[in-house]
C-alpha cells in the first residue's frame, strides 16, 4: 500500500457542477461543495490543501474538463498525492472511466482518493465493504446520468414539435424574440439581403455572381454580420479578417427552407450521452413545423429556386446572368438538355441550340433550332396562354358568381375524379395480374416485376389525389373563386420581352422536336388544361353570352 498512517498529504479539492447532468439541487452547488470539503480537511490535520480545482458547467459523462486535466498534470508532477471530492458523482458519472481511475490509475500513481458522502477512503486497507459498494455507486451514477440525458432529449423534442426554436443562434435573416427566446422574429436588414439573393437567382444570376455582387457592395457575410452585431457567435466555418461571400454561403441560404416560415430542427443528434460527437439524421426524421415564424420568402419562390439549383446552367462569358431558356430545353427524342452554340457566317453571329447527346457522339440527331426564333415562339406562346387565361377567368368568374358555385373547386373535383378512375384501373390490373399468375399465364419473375410497377403507379396516383385534396382544402379555407396560381400568369398579361424570371415562374420545360416544332410544358399544366376545358365547354353552351361579354 502506498499510504502511511502518519504521512502528510498535499490535497487537491475537486468540485464539479453540471446542469446537463441534472445537478440542480442546492446541496450540489459549488459553494456548498467547497464548504463541505474545507470542513472535512479541518478535522484531519494530515491533509494539507495544495489547490482547488473547479469545473463548473462541465458534464461528468467524460473527463474532458479543463481543471480536471490541470489536476492530473499536478499529480504527474508529484505536487498532489490526495484527491478529495464531495461524492463519486462529482468526480465522474462514467462507470467505466471512473472505475479505471479509482482501481488502476490512482493506486499506480500513489494517490489517495476520498469521497466524503460515500464514506470511501482508499487509504483504509480493510474497508472491504466500501470496495464492494463503490462499483455499484459508480454504476448508479452512470445510469442516473443516462436517464437525465434521455429526459432532456425527450423534453427538447417535445419543444421542437411544438414549433419552439431550440438553438444557440438564429439563422441569418432572423433573431431571437426578446420576449420569447424560443421564437424567431425577422431581422429586417439581413432579411432584405436574403430576399435580394433569391431575387437575383430568379433573375438568372449564378451563385458565384451573386456572391461577387454582395462583396462589391461590402455586405458582411452571415457569420461576420452576427459578430459585428455583438453576438458571441462561433461556428465551424472559416473565420478571418477579410471574410467574403462565397458560392457555398449563397447556396446555403438558397437551400434554407426556414425562410418560408418552416422550422426544421433535429438534423443532427449526439451519438449518446457519453460522447460529444454528433451524427447526421435522415431527412425523414427531421422535425418540421410549418408557419412557426414569419416567412421571408414565399414557398412558391423557394420551390422555383430549388428547381433552378438542379438545372445544369452556367453563365456565359462576359454575361452577368444565364440565358432565359438555359436548363429548360430538352431534346424530345433522348430527353437530354439542349446546349447553346454560336456560329459565325459571313461575319454575322447566329445562336443555336442543339442536342447534347448528338454533340457528344451519343447517336441522337441534332434537333438544331435558332435561338432567336425559339425565343419569339416561346414569348408568343406565353402571351397566348395568358390571354386565354385572363379571358377564361373573366367569363368563369361571372358564371361562378351567377351560379353560386366555385369554378376553382369544380376544376379540382374533376381532377380528383379522373385520378380516382385511373387508380381503379391500376388496382384492377393488379388483381388480374395475380389471377394470371395463378393460371400460369405469367411467371413469378414477371409477376414480381409487373406487380412492383403497378404498386408504384398506384402510389403516385394516391399521392397526386392527396395533393389535390389539400389544394381543395386550402381553396375552401381562403374562399377563393379561382385558383391563386392564376395570378402568377396574369401578371405577365402585357409581357414584351422574355426574361429569366418569366420562364422560371411559368414554364416547367420545353421539348424540342425539330427546328420548326417545340412543345411547351407550362407549370400547373393539369390545372391549365382543366380550366381551359371548362372555358371551352362554357363557350360551347353560352356562345352568344360570351360574345356579348
Amino acid at each position: 500500500m502506498f499510504f502511511q498512517g502518519n504521512e502528510k498529504y498535499n490535497c487537491a479539492t475537486y468540485l464539479r457542477l453540471s446542469r446537463s447532468d441534472g445537478d440542480q439541487q442546492e446541496s450540489n452547488s459549488i459553494k456548498n461543495q467547497r464548504a463541505l470539503l474545507n470542513d472535512y480537511m479541518g478535522k484531519h490535520p494530515e491533509l494539507h490543501k495544495f489547490d482547488e480545482y473547479v469545473d463548473d458547467g462541465y458534464s461528468g459523462t467524460n473527463f474532458e474538463r479543463p481543471d480536471f486535466k490541470r489536476m492530473m498534470q499536478d499529480i504527474e508532477k508529484r505536487k498532489v498525492n490526495c484527491i478529495i471530492v464531495k461524492d463519486l458523482s462529482r468526480f465522474g458519472r462514467n462507470y467505466i472511466e471512473t472505475g479505471r481511475y479509482l482501481e488502476r490509475i490512482f493506486p499506480f500513481m500513489g494517490v489517495r482518493f476520498i469521497a466524503i458522502n460515500d464514506h470511501y477512503d482508499s487509504a483504509e486497507e480493510n474497508d472491504d465493504k466500501g470496495r464492494i459498494l463503490i462499483p455499484f455507486n459508480n454504476l448508479i451514477n452512470d445510469t442516473y446520468c443516462r436517464d437525465i440525458s434521455l429526459r432532456v432529449r425527450s423534453h427538447l423534442d417535445v419543444k421542437r414539435k411544438e414549433g419552439q426554436f431550440i438553438g444557440s443562434f438564429a439563422g441569418y435573416g432572423y433573431r431571437k424574440d426578446p420576449k420569447d427566446k424560443n421564437h424567431l422574429i425577422i431581422d429586417e436588414y439581413a432579411a432584405g439581403i436574403v430576399q435580394e439573393i433569391f431575387k437575383q437567382k430568379l433573375n438568372g444570376m449564378s451563385s458565384q455572381r451573386i456572391a461577387s455582387h454582395l462583396n462589391e457592395l461590402g455586405v458582411l457575410p452571415p457569420n461576420e454580420y452576427k459578430r459585428a452585431n455583438g453576438f458571441n457567435y462561433t461556428c465551424g466555418f472559416q473565420a478571418g479578417l477579410n471574410q467574403k461571400w462565397t458560392v457555398v454561403s449563397v447556396n446555403r441560404i438558397l437551400k434554407n427552407e426556414s425562410y418560408t416560415g418552416t422550422l426544421i430542427q433535429g438534423k443532427r443528434r449526439k451519438i449518446n450521452y457519453k460522447v460529444k460527437k454528433s451524427h447526421d439524421v435522415g431527412s425523414e426524421n427531421w422535425i418540421r413545423v410549418e408557419d412557426a415564424h414569419d416567412a421571408i420568402i414565399s414557398k412558391g419562390e423557394f420551390q422555383q429556386v430549388q428547381q433552378l439549383l438542379e438545372l445544369d446552367t452556367r453563365t456565359a462569358p462576359s454575361q452577368t446572368t444565364v440565358y432565359p431558356l438555359s436548363g429548360f430545353l430538352r431534346c424530345a427524342d433522348c430527353g437530354q438538355n439542349m446546349i447553346r452554340r454560336t456560329v459565325t457566317k459571313n461575319g454575322k453571329k447566329y445562336q443555336y441550340y442543339h442536342c447534347s447527346t448528338y454533340k457528344n457522339g451519343g447517336g441522337c440527331t441534332p434537333h438544331m433550332i435558332n435561338s432567336e426564333k425559339l425565343t419569339e415562339s416561346v414569348l408568343a406562346a406565353i402571351r397566348h396562354q395568358v390571354t386565354l387565361l385572363v379571358e377564361a377567368e373573366k367569363v368563369l368568374s361571372n358564371a361562378e358568381l351567377a351560379s353560386g358555385e366555385q369554378i376553382g373547386i369544380k376544376i379540382l373535383d374533376s381532377q380528383i375524379t379522373a385520378l380516382e378512375a385511373e387508380l381503379e384501373r391500376y388496382s384492377n390490373l393488379k388483381i388480374r395480374l395475380y389471377q394470371d399468375l395463378c393460371d400460369d399465364v405469367v411467371s413469378r419473375e414477371e409477376y414480381g416485376e409487373m406487380n412492383t410497377r403497378f404498386a408504384q403507379k398506384i402510389k403516385e396516383v394516391q399521392d397526386k389525389i392527396q395533393e389535390i385534396r389539400e389544394k381543395k382544402q386550402e381553396a375552401l379555407k381562403h374562399d377563393t373563386l379561382l385558383p391563386t396560381w392564376l395570378e402568377e400568369f396574369k401578371q405577365y398579361e402585357h409581357i414584351k420581352t422574355l426574361e429569366r424570371r418569366v420562364v422560371v415562374e411559368l414554364i416547367d420545360h420545353i421539348d424540342v422536336h425539330s427546328k420548326t416544332e417545340i412543345e411547351i410544358h407550362f407549370c400547373f399544366e393539369d390545372e391549365l388544361h382543366s380550366i381551359t376545358e371548362k372555358f371551352m365547354e362554357y363557350q360551347a353552351h353560352h356562345g352568344n353570352e360570351v360574345a356579348e361579354e
